[in-house]
């Protein structure tokens, strides 16, 4: 049972065990390892990126008892059906539950994006843990049929086929935003965004999602629901009727839902308010409080208001992002530049020159991604320059083709490349303003040329996604293996010039992930590809967010350089205008009699003359005797985006 479901539950390649001196804590982290591990075990939940593919809720029996368990066990496995999910559950020893909910396919959340559910779920089943899901780095799960903390092992319910049917097959999309719509949550009040890329994030997610202005403002048809609304909440619209009161514990939590589960269908204001006159009548008893029709309708616009950019945010999710490296032009018919013979030689230079220089350091696997990102944008978006590619390239874009590393790792990269001596990358202009840095991508400084072997084996595409997630220790090895160049251990190890403990780290973590098998030395492709691995991490989402994420990086870097560059306003102050200002202020001077002027010169005597300030005598004496004019000192400047 661990070795069939770890695989599917664990988002990264480790796990964490519960140690005696642990404190009943997951506190003591490990490898992942195909036996089942001899202490409590749990997997985590958020991978590298920070995301999730699996909601796990955990109800626990230590304050409430296990029929109480139970009895919120049932209450969420008929909120999760109505939504669309898919379950997997079991129970420990102590009668505590998990529920796990593989999400569907190409969708992976953030811990914000979850969040709002767990607080729904914490009001409403008094059994409910939402700590381990709210913990981004450390939070975990036990696996069906591992150790109890308390003795014995977690009992799966049902059989291990209907388990693996259940990661096979997935939910439906939009699990979590289904269920805050089910459980009125959808009016809930949203965080301001913290800094001023997360503003302009948020805006170009609602420009990009809604459409339309005023009463007619709605959901972009290509992110709308399309399945039926609950019959709990239908009921709810219709007769004004609660049938569960543990699912909403007020009108107020039920009229949200009826609003947040029609906009999500495409619903504007001018439909629910029509509606309301119509087949809504129990919607429109929640609003008779409001008293006349016209305050009416601006209760009405203001819910939907403050529904629509919560629906603008968790649309996404509805979405279908199915992973693909997006291969353009090309040289082989396959759509990659494979075939460019300049670009490919180079790579194959550079891969060799960067295991002379670097063998045995960990910066390895990284300069190979980097260079190999910089061969594929060259081929792009660059030019030949006298038989030299060249391109202009920053470190956010490059981060993209470099498997989604991230862009300080990229930027870490490149300082490496640019300042070590023979490098085969030459930057020829720095950039500045909204230009980025130029890249030569020159013939390094090495001994001999680069086999015909190595050639063969340079790839001129973008590094996968998947290695985000896998890491790129194993990248070569797997390259190897997938091309038919090896089939033993052995050779494997060799060609990728890695030692005996990191190679078979490397094969040991790319057949944890299905990717290959090994059988007493023999290598062989497994039943896991690299774009099945993209897909059940939600990495095509995690794409779009950085994509989305650097527009709105170059937005604020441009508004900040249009405001720190542009020239300052004309001076209108000309002298004629100053002097007619000068004798306006002195016509509308306050006019002194004898006492005042007597206090005025008295408190002025027992101040004295003002204190001297040397550099500003020292500043005017170079103004005067050499005309000297002060310039303000040139501002440091920021790395262009």
């Amino acid at each position: 049972m661990w070795r069939t479901l770890t695989p599917l539950m664990a988002a990264r390649r480790s796990m964490r065990l519960s140690a005696p001196g642990d404190g009943g804590k997951f506190a003591t982290v490990s490898s992942l390892k195909p036996d089942l591990p001899g202490a409590p075990a749990a997997v985590p939940l958020y991978n590298k990126h920070g995301r999730t593919a699996l909601l796990a809720f955990d109800l626990d029996a230590k304050r409430h008892g296990a029929d109480q368990v139970d009895t919120d066990f049932e209450r969420l496995l008929i909120w999760l059906r109505e939504c669309g999910g898919r379950m997997v559950t079991d129970r420990s020893t102590s009668g505590g539950r998990h529920i796990l909910v593989p999400l569907a396919k190409g969708t992976s959340l953030r811990v914000d994006e979850v969040s709002t559910l767990l607080a729904l779920l914490e009001a409403r089943l008094p059994t409910f843990d939402k700590m381990p899901m709210l913990n981004a780095t450390h939070g975990c799960i036990s696996v069906p049929g591992s150790l109890c903390r308390e003795g014995g092992h977690r009992q799966l319910d049902g059989t291990l086929a209907d388990a693996a049917d259940a990661f096979a097959d997935r939910s439906e999309h939009g699990v979590v935003a289904r269920m805050v719509a089910l459980l009125g949550g959808g009016g809930a009040r949203q965080s301001r965004p913290r800094t001023a890329v997360a503003a302009v994030q948020v805006s170009l997610a609602c420009e990009e999602r809604l459409i339309g202005a005023g009463d007619t403002r709605r959901l972009h048809p290509s992110y709308c629901l399309t399945s039926p609304v609950s019959i709990a909440v239908d009921t709810f619209a219709r007769t004004g009727r609660i049938t569960n009161p543990s699912r909403w514990p007020s009108p107020s939590e039920a009229r949200q839902s009826v609003i947040s589960s029609a906009v999500l269908r495409g619903a504007n204001a001018a439909d629910i308010e029509a509606r309301l006159e119509s087949d809504y009548a129990g919607l429109r008893k929640t609003y008779n409080r409001y008293g006349s029709p016209e305050n009416i309708a601006k209760a009405l616009r203001r819910d939907v208001a403050t529904a629509l950019p919560w629906a603008a945010s968790v649309a996404g999710q509805f979405r279908v992002l199915a992973h693909k490296n997006a291969y353009t032009g090309g040289y082989g018919g396959d759509g990659s530049f494979r075939g460019d013979p300049i670009r490919r030689r180079w790579l194959a230079t550079a891969h060799t020159w960067i295991d002379q220089e670097f063998r045995g350091s960990r910066q390895r696997p990284v300069l190979h991604a980097v260079v190999q990102a910089l061969a594929y944008t060259s081929a792009l978006a660059g030019e030949l320059v006298e038989g030299v590619p060249v391109v202009a390239i920053g470190g956010r874009s490059l981060s993209l083709a470099a498997g989604l590393m991230s862009e300080a790792t990229v930027w870490a990269a490149l300082r490496v490349l640019r300042d070590t001596p023979g490098s085969p990358v030459l930057r020829v202009a720095q950039g500045a303003g909204q230009l980025p840095d130029r890249y030569a991508l020159t013939t390094p400084a090495m001994d001999g040329d680069p086999t015909e072997v190595a050639i063969t084996r340079a790839h001129v595409e973008p590094v996968h996604h998947a290695w985000s997630v896998l890491g790129l220790r194993a990248r070569r090895l797997y390259d190897l293996i997938n091309s038919g160049q090896v089939t033993t251990v052995k050779d494997a190890l060799a060609a990728a010039q890695l030692g005996t403990s990191a190679g078979y780290e490397a094969l040991t973590d790319l057949r944890v992930a299905g990717l290959i098998t090994m059988d007493k030395g023999a290598l062989a492709l497994g039943e896991q590809t690299l774009d099945q691995v993209a897909d059940d991490a939600g990495l095509a989402i995690v794409a779009a967010e950085r994509v989305v994420r650097h527009r709105a990086e170059r937005v604020v870097w441009h508004a900040w350089l249009e405001n720190r560059f542009r020239p300052p306003p004309p001076d209108r102050n000309d002298a004629g205008q100053r002097d007619s200002s000068l004798a306006a202020a002195i016509a509308n001077a306050p006019v002194l009699d004898a006492l005042d002027s007597e206090l005025m010169w008295a408190a002025t005597m027992a101040a004295g003359p003002p204190q001297v300030d040397p550099y500003l005598d020292a500043l005017d004496s170079l103004s005067d005797q050499f005309g000297a004019v002060i310039v303000p000192a040139p501002s440091n400047r920021q790395r262009p985006y």
